[in-house]
């Protein structure tokens, strides 16, 4: 079986390989995206399916993994939120025979059964209803008649309990450079931040309307936003709410962020190509965006006197603190490959101190606790390897690979 599907897989991969799409025309174009639609659909459905095998055969186990959802996106290079619905839905399926038909037969995209099974699991007499409406609706409506069906099914001080427990904030910055943000929260707590919001957007529509302007709501929500972060910062700082603008300007606080910025980007105004100018975590700015919106003084702090803090080093095990910022400022996340977390993270020795390892900038990197335990009592080892060649946003420094010690039995 499995040598028939690898089979089909290669030739459909030489297929596409051969196809000349530039010289399609728009209906066969669109035939395209159709055709990619239901490989698609199928890809979902064969993944799922698997994913809920290896969950129940433990299959995942002994491979480093702490969770079937870190597998899964180590696996098959996903990001850990998409691991984690995939996990969900595969269990969900086990439940829900006539939803798992109807996935496995392109009926259902992946997305459409993670809607379906929400409902039907906590309702499963809704199972027919959710599939036939899915068929004429949009993944949206259908989204709002599964959240239907569970506030119905469900106690709502329970419910409420739980969406608080689940509650987050996150951001992140796109490939185009843009700064985002999604959050979960209470309905309640939700209605509390658009009343804050409300009456600065519906000024700055106001404004706007008289000046000429016309922008998109959304665009005005997120200056509302912007207008009651600097409120907060001012009054935080005891700035003078009636100061002119010069005064507030002078007055802004200065923010705790980490920038990264070569010094002579910094004396020139502006970056050039190999130069950075960065918030650590968020994303790249303009030299000049710096200077003006967080304030001199501040980056003066960071810099100080162009020091290379490659040149760091320490003999004892003690790390001091120039030394622990600048490992921890490179080093945002595990530096394990695949791991995410940034929480808790701890700085190693890459070779061990008892081994002459220096408290040096080379020969430290931050990993979360269970890696920095797997690496210090179960034999693991972080190599540094060489990146490709004009491999883009990868420096060598940051290039690792994890490997378990040669007699690590699998478990499972």
């Amino acid at each position: 079986m499995f040598d028939r599907l690898d089979q089909l897989t290669t030739e459909l991969e030489a297929c596409f390989a051969s196809m000349e799409v530039d010289c399609f025309d728009g209906a066969r174009a669109a035939r395209l995206v159709s055709s990619g639609e239901r490989v698609r659909r199928l890809g979902d459905a064969i993944r799922t399916i698997g994913v809920g095998q290896v969950e129940r055969t433990n299959g995942w186990k002994g491979q480093g993994a702490k969770t079937i959802s870190e597998w899964l996106s180590t696996e098959t290079d996903c990001a850990h939120y998409e691991a984690q619905s995939v996990v969900v839905l595969a269990g969900q399926l086990q439940h829900l025979p006539v939803t798992q038909a109807a996935l496995r037969s392109g009926e259902l995209s992946g997305a459409q059964a993670v809607e379906v099974a929400r409902g039907a699991i906590v309702a499963p007499n809704t199972e027919t209803q959710l599939l036939n409406l899915s068929k004429h609706v949009t993944v949206r409506d259908l989204r709002d008649a599964s959240s239907r069906v569970v506030a119905a099914a469900t106690d709502e001080a329970e419910r409420h309990r739980q969406v608080h427990k689940s509650r987050f904030l996150k951001s992140w910055t796109d490939i185009d450079g843009s700064f985002n943000l999604k959050a979960r929260m209470t309905v309640a707590n939700g209605a509390l931040v658009m009343a804050a919001l409300k009456p600065l957007q519906d000024e700055i529509f106001k404004v706007a309307r008289k000046s000429g302007a016309h922008e998109r709501p959304e665009a005005y929500a997120a200056d509302a936003l912007m207008v009651l972060c600097e409120k907060t910062s001012h009054r935080a700082s005891g700035s003078n709410a009636g100061a002119n603008a010069t005064e507030k300007k002078s007055s802004r606080p200065n923010a705790v962020i980490n920038i990264r910025v070569d010094i002579d980007a910094l004396k020139r105004g502006r970056t050039e190509h190999g130069e950075v100018c960065e918030i650590a975590g968020v994303g790249p700015i303009p030299v000049a965006t710096a200077t003006e919106y967080l304030g001199k003084a501040f980056l003066k702090l960071l810099v100080v006197d162009g020091v290379d803090i490659r040149t760091v080093a320490h003999m004892g095990r003690a790390i001091p603190a120039p030394l622990r910022t600048a490992v921890e400022e490179r080093d945002r996340v595990c530096q394990v490959p695949t791991c995410d977390m940034t929480i808790g993270l701890e700085i190693d020795h890459i070779k061990p101190f008892a081994e002459g390892g220096a408290a040096s900038f080379e020969n430290l990197v931050r990993l979360c606790k269970r890696h920095h335990l797997q690496k210090t009592h179960d034999g693991y080892r972080l190599i540094k390897i060489q990146a490709s060649a004009g491999e883009m946003g990868v420096t060598e420094d940051a290039r690792w690979d994890w490997r378990a010690p040669p007699d690590l039995k699998r478990t499972g």
